[in-house]
Parts: structure tokens; C-alpha cells; sequence
């Protein structure tokens, strides 16, 4: 036998030993004890097993069934073994007299070839077939058919083999508010949060069997419909948009406990492939996006995060259903908003409540001063948000974005907002106060809307002005036409008084 052949043979020795196997001896060997009786129906079964751990397979296989193994083995279907049959002269080479066999393994992970006709006596090479869901394949090995016992002194005719290797782990998953790698923003109440989920594809994405994301939207925001978009993702981070056919929806309600769920179709699946392959570090991925508002129910909860999550279900190509993985807790992405509360009160007498001033609130002096853009009604974006202060004086404005994105909801910084006075209340004398000349500045920040820090507004009381006709005190009047009277009356004496002086 040549060099070339004796080292392929070396190594197929060594494969045959080596940790993702553990199978029956490599060498086919025929016992001392003579011929194999050519009458016993001879089978070869190959069970395939897959492990967490491989350096839990340490023990080699005798082509037994009894061979045993390791506890955390579980059988794994749909893989797929050619089988050829070797020369009997040279082991390196296939005997093309023999039809070479392509086997599956079932849903127990075995496949048997049984018969003397379809297995004559010899050396067959098993070798498994590539799967996008395998991490790394069995290397290639040999059995004899019939194979000798471990004890040297006779023949196993029905020959079990034990390949086992590692799957590839199910997708990860994260998710990010507003953009990518972003996990803290700020919004106004009613206001459009744009959520990104973010999940890696794994190589079998294109014939897995399920391909799921759920997210439980939180009671605080309002799923905003038909807002869903998908895009592919190469692992250089190119965005492919995906069109409506690659997914099924269904969108979240109260049957559903607010559950949004994003399922790939088997156009989809293989469109998402198209992002492969994966590299060193880096996986493709999907990127699901979708909006919600802010809704009235984060009055609740101002200055706190309102976060939300996602869940990946994942079925590989082999049938292996994955545990769900969801976003941890710590890394759930977050939304707040924050308000403030406003006393109106007598600038006389602060204990005095004022009833029936109402304000609008603007993001900008300048906007304030001239009255423009002002700040939206929740309840109604086609409107400003104007409030008016209760029995007790107080009004608030409560579902305010503050900070900036990144900023988380307890140590994000403080926003300037500014109010507008645009109705005075009335006093007891149903007179109306004075009006606020000046915007007044206030902050809205993580603990603004506590009672305790409430923004105090002091109104001025009307001023009396002089009256301007009727029936007011018209003494002064009457003073001033007497004396007018009085100078002329003065100056006609005086003037005939001189007339008469002349005429003498």
C-alpha cells in the first residue's frame, strides 16, 4: 500500500477515536475463530445523539446497542448519513459495485439498513451529511459488517454505531427604543415611541420550522396599528427592507393579553436567508420594528421607566424546539415621561386658592412670547393643551417628555418648558384678575409632578380705574364749573366797570 493511502488511513483512525464520536472500531477485524456465518441476517444502525457537553462522550462505542450513553444525550432526527460500501482490498476506496446509501435519521435519532442482500460482508464508511443546525458534524468513520465482539471470540451481526456532536444554539435577542443600541428615551403623552427587536439568524433560518417573535405590550403604551416593518440585516450591517408576504402579524388586543406577534412565512424564512452567511462574531439579523403611544395610564408612573420586552421562539430545521429567550430584565428597554402641578393663588394672600385660570404650555420662550406651537392635547393632537385650575387652584400639566434619548428615566436631566396665562380667574367680586405678562419657566424632571414640588402662580387682583362716564362722583366736575362761572361772572364786572370809568 502506497504512502498517500496509509496516511488517509492513519487519520480516519484518528477520526474514528476522536471526541464527536463515539462509535464502534474503526478497523474492521475478523476473528480467529473462524468465518462469519453468512446466514444471519446482518443490520447496521446508526444512532445520532446530540450534547451540551462534549467532553462528556469519553467512552468507545463495541457496535453493541447495549453501548451506553452519556445521560444528557438526546436523540437527534433529520440528519442524514451517506453509507458506502469500501473495496475489500484497499478501504480507501468505494466499491462502486455497491448502490452508496443515503439514510435519515427518525424521530428516535436511529436509522437501520437491514438484509444480507442490501449489506453484504465488509467495510462501510458512515459519513454525515452538512446541516445548517449541526455546530460540527461527526467526522467520517469505518465499521466491518459483521464486526468482531469485544471479547475477540465472535462476531456482532446487528452493529450499533453512536455519532454524536453539538447543534448550533437557537437565536439571541435584543431590543432598543427609538434606534438601534439606544435603550432609554423620553415622550410626551399621546406622543409616537418607535420600539426595535432584534434577533440573529441563525444558518438554518431558511427551512427551520418556526421563526416567532412575541412582546407583551405594556398597559401604559398603545400598540400603534399596522405600524410593523421587518428588515433582514447582513453582518455588515446593511438593512434590507422585507416585504409584507415574508411575515404574518397579529396585532395586539385584549384576547391576546396585548401580545404583538411577528411570525416569519417560509418566504420570509428563506428571504431572511439572504442575510447569510454568518461570521466569525458577527450573525445576521432581523430587525422588527413598531410604534406605540404613550397612553393616559403613565400618569400613573411619571419620572419611571415604562419598559418593554420581546420573546424569540425558534423551532430548528432538525424539529428541536428551543427554549423561548427573552430580553433580560436589565437590558428591556424603557420609555418615561414626567408633568408638573401648578397652585394658583392670590399674590396677597397665598391661601388663597384660585379657581378657573387656565395655561398653555410651550417647549420654547420664544414660542411662549409669540404664542405659536404650543404643546398638544393628549386627547386631541389637532388642539393646544390648555388646563384650568380646580376649586383648590390646582391644575397640571402630567405626561411630559423630559431629558434626552439615552437618558435614563431616574437620572435624565431636567427640561425647560414654559407656561402661559391665557385666562385669569375671577375674584369674589366677579372681577377677573390680572393676567401673567411674562411666560413663566418651569422644569420638568424624574420628581417635578410630586406634590411637594408643585409650582406656585400668584395672580395680581384688578386695579380701579378712573370712571369713564355714568353716574360716578362728579364733585370735582361741579367744582370746576363754578369756578368757571365764578371767573366769568368776575370778568363781565370787570369789563363794565371799565366801560363806565371811560364814559366819565
Amino acid at each position: 500500500m502506497n504512502l498517500k493511502n496509509n496516511r488517509w488511513i492513519k487519520k480516519l483512525g484518528g477520526i474514528a477515536l476522536s471526541f464527536a464520536v463515539l462509535c464502534t472500531s474503526c478497523t474492521p477485524t475478523f476473528a480467529a475463530t473462524g468465518s462469519p456465518d453468512t446466514s444471519i441476517e446482518r443490520s447496521l444502525t446508526i444512532h445520532k445523539y446530540r450534547l451540551e457537553d462534549m467532553s462528556h462522550s469519553t467512552t468507545e462505542g463495541t457496535g453493541q446497542q447495549t453501548d451506553v450513553v452519556p445521560a444528557d444525550a438526546i436523540p437527534l432526527p433529520g440528519i442524514q448519513f451517506k453509507v458506502a460500501k469500501m473495496q475489500d482490498n484497499d478501504h480507501t476506496k468505494v466499491d462502486s459495485t455497491w448502490n452508496i446509501q443515503t439514510v435519515t435519521t427518525g424521530a428516535d435519532g436511529a436509522v437501520t439498513i437491514r438484509g444480507n442482500s442490501n449489506l453484504p460482508l465488509g467495510v462501510y464508511q458512515i459519513e454525515e451529511l452538512a446541516s445548517p443546525a449541526v455546530a460540527v458534524k461527526a467526522d467520517p468513520f469505518l465499521v466491518s459488517l459483521p464486526l468482531t465482539n469485544p471479547a475477540g471470540d465472535g462476531w456482532i451481526y446487528n452493529v450499533h454505531v453512536f455519532p454524536k456532536n453539538q447543534i448550533k444554539p437557537g437565536p439571541d435577542i435584543d431590543k432598543f427604543v427609538t434606534e438601534l443600541e439606544n435603550k432609554h428615551d423620553t415622550a410626551d403623552i399621546s406622543e409616537s415611541v418607535k420600539w426595535i427587536v432584534e434577533t440573529t439568524l441563525p444558518d438554518d433560518v431558511a427551512t427551520c420550522k418556526n421563526y416567532t417573535i412575541t412582546d407583551i405590550i405594556d398597559t401604559r403604551l398603545d400598540y400603534v396599528p399596522g405600524s410593523v416593518k421587518v428588515y433582514r440585516v447582513d453582518t455588515g450591517k446593511n438593512r434590507v427592507l422585507m416585504t409584507p408576504d415574508c411575515y404574518t402579524v397579529t396585532e395586539p388586543n385584549t384576547a391576546n393579553n396585548r401580545t404583538l406577534t411577528v411570525s416569519l412565512t417560509d418566504a420570509g424564512k428563506k428571504t431572511a436567508a439572504k442575510s447569510l452567511p454568518n461570521t466569525k462574531d458577527k450573525n445576521a439579523a432581523l430587525n422588527i420594528e413598531f410604534n406605540t403611544l404613550v397612553n393616559k395610564n403613565a400618569e400613573d408612573s411619571l419620572g419611571k421607566p415604562i419598559p418593554n420586552g420581546a420573546t424569540i421562539h425558534y423551532t430548528n430545521n432538525l424539529d428541536i424546539f428551543f427554549e423561548p429567550q427573552s430580553v433580560p430584565e436589565d437590558k428591556k428597554p424603557e420609555v418615561h415621561t414626567g408633568g408638573i402641578n401648578l397652585l394658583k393663588v392670590d399674590a396677597d394672600d397665598n391661601a388663597l386658592k384660585l379657581q378657573g385660570a387656565k395655561f398653555k404650555i410651550y417647549r420654547s420662550e420664544a414660542d411662549a412670547k409669540k404664542n405659536i406651537n404650543a404643546v398638544k392635547d393628549p386627547a386631541n393632537n389637532a388642539i393646544d393643551w390648555e388646563v384650568t385650575t380646580d376649586a383648590s387652584g390646582i391644575a397640571h400639566f402630567w405626561g411630559l417628555a423630559y431629558g434626552q434619548k439615552g437618558q435614563d428615566a431616574y437620572y435624565g436631566d431636567s427640561t425647560n418648558y414654559w407656561i402661559v396665562e391665557t385666562q385669569a380667574p375671577i375674584d369674589n367680586e366677579g372681577k377677573p384678575y390680572n393676567l401673567l405678562k411674562y411666560p413663566v419657566k418651569v422644569t420638568v424632571n424624574s420628581n417635578s409632578h410630586a406634590e411637594a414640588n408643585k409650582i406656585i402662580v400668584e395672580n395680581i387682583k384688578h386695579y380701579d380705574l378712573p370712571y369713564t362716564g355714568g353716574t360716578g362722583s362728579l364733585t370735582p366736575l361741579y367744582m370746576g364749573a363754578a369756578l368757571i362761572l365764578m371767573a366769568s361772572g368776575m370778568s363781565i364786572l370787570f369789563i363794565r366797570s371799565k366801560r363806565n370809568t371811560e364814559d366819565k
